[in-house]
C-alpha cells in the first residue's frame, strides 16, 4: 500500500551574508501546509548581534524572550526546528544565560498555546508569579505560552522545545489552557515513562538527521505527547494544585493555608476539609516541604559555612529557633550538628 508523504521545505538562517542575516522564509504562520524544517547557530552572526538574532529568531520560532548574559561572557546557540501543521518541535543547545517572558513580550509575541520543555542535559530553573520549578534531566514542564515567566540557565541549556496551538491541545487532553505551570516527570528509566522516552528519542533524532515523512512523524509525536502529558494536565483538583504550589513556593515564608486557598479558588475551611481526608494538615505539609529543603539544603558543600539563621531564611522559615524545633522533632538531631554529619558522610 502506498502512503502519501508531505512536501518537506528546509531554510537555514542565521548564515551571514553581505554583512547581513540572511532573513528565514518562514512567515511566522502559527499553521503550515507542509513541515518546514530550520536551523540557526550564532556562530555564524558578529558577537555584537547575536544577541538581537537569536532573540529574533526565537520569537518568530518557538516564543519572544529576552536573553540576559553574565558580565564578560558572549551567547553561542544553536537551534534546529520542525514546524509542522499541528505541533512545533525544536532542539535547543546553548551557553549559560537567562531569558524571561514579560507582559509586554506576550503582547507582541502571542502563542496563543502552551509550550513544554523537556531537558536532554543540565539543571535550570523555572520561575512564575507563584514561585519556581527545578527542571533537568527527568523533570520537564508544560506552561502556558501567554504567560510571564523566567529560566535561568547556570550550565547552559538542551533541550527539546515543544509549541502546541491551543486547538492541538484541547484534541490531545480535553482542555484548551493552563492555569499554571505544572511539571512532567519524565525519568525514563521508570516503565510507565516508555511514552517520554520514545518521545525524546523520536524528536531528537528527527531534528539531528534533518525531515523526514512529516505526517506520519506529527502524528506519532502527537500520540506520545498525549501519554506524556494528559495525566498532569487532568490530575489538576484543588488538592493536586495546592501540593503543587506548596512544592514550588514553600520557600517563601508568606505562604500559608489562607493565601493557599486564596490562589488556589476555595475557602479556608474547604482546603483543610481536603487536607483531612489525606490525614495531614496545611501546616504541616508545608512545614514537610521546608524541612525536606532544609536536610537537602545542609547537605549541599555550597552551604556548608552559611549561617544557620540565612538557612532558616532561605528554606522558608520565620526564624533559625522555628527551624531547629522543627528539624530536631522530624529528623531526631539539631540541623547545625546534622549539617557536620551529612558533610562528613559525602566525604
Amino acid at each position: 500500500m502506498l502512503t502519501r508523504q508531505c512536501p518537506v521545505t528546509t531554510t537555514m538562517v542565521g548564515m551571514v551574508s553581505g554583512g547581513r542575516a540572511t532573513a528565514s522564509t518562514v512567515d511566522g504562520s502559527r499553521s503550515l501546509a507542509a513541515p518546514e524544517q530550520t536551523w540557526f547557530s550564532t556562530d555564524s552572526v558578529p558577537p555584537s548581534r547575536r544577541i538581537a538574532e537569536w532573540e529574533t529568531h526565537h520569537a518568530s520560532m518557538l516564543v519572544g524572550l529576552r536573553t540576559r548574559l553574565g558580565t564578560g561572557t558572549q551567547l553561542r546557540a544553536q537551534t534546529s526546528t520542525l514546524r509542522l501543521p499541528r505541533i512545533r518541535v525544536a532542539k535547543v543547545n546553548g551557553s549559560p544565560h537567562s531569558v524571561r517572558r514579560t507582559a509586554e513580550d506576550v503582547a507582541a509575541h502571542p502563542v496563543s498555546g502552551v509550550i513544554v520543555y523537556i531537558p536532554l542535559q543540565g539543571i535550570n530553573e523555572f520561575t512564575h508569579r507563584t514561585g519556581s520549578i527545578t527542571v533537568g534531566p527527568g523533570r520537564g514542564l508544560v506552561c502556558d505560552g501567554d504567560t510571564a515567566f523566567a529560566r535561568t540557565f547556570p550550565q547552559g541549556v538542551s533541550e527539546l522545545v515543544i509549541q502546541l496551538p491551543r486547538e492541538t491541545l484541547s484534541q490531545l487532553t480535553d482542555t484548551a489552557s493552563l492555569r499554571r505551570p505544572t511539571p512532567l516527570y519524565l525519568d525514563p528509566d521508570h516503565p510507565s515513562n516508555h511514552a517520554a522516552r520514545e518521545l525524546t528519542q523520536l524528536a531528537a533524532g528527527a531534528l539531528d538527521r534533518g525531515l523526514r515523512h512529516g505526517q506520519r512523524l506529527e502524528t506519532r509525536l502527537l500520540d506520545l505527547l498525549s501519554g506524556v502529558i494528559s495525566r498532569p494536565l487532568t490530575d489538576t483538583g484543588p488538592i493536586q494544585e495546592a501540593l503543587a504550589v506548596i512544592s514550588e513556593s514553600h520557600c517563601d515564608p508568606k505562604l500559608n493555608a489562607s493565601c493557599l486557598a486564596q490562589f488556589i479558588g476555595v475557602s479556608e475551611r474547604q482546603l483543610s476539609r481536603l487536607f483531612s481526608a489525606t490525614g495531614r494538615s496545611v501546616p504541616q505539609t508545608i512545614l514537610d516541604a521546608r524541612l525536606t529543603t532544609a536536610r537537602r539544603t545542609l547537605a549541599d558543600p555550597a552551604w556548608a559555612t552559611a549561617p544557620m539563621a540565612e538557612i532558616a531564611s532561605t528554606c522558608g522559615f520565620g526564624s533559625q529557633a522555628q527551624l531547629s524545633r522543627g528539624y530536631r522533632l522530624r529528623f531526631g538531631i539539631g540541623p547545625l550538628r546534622h549539617r557536620k554529619q551529612l558533610l562528613e558522610d559525602a566525604g
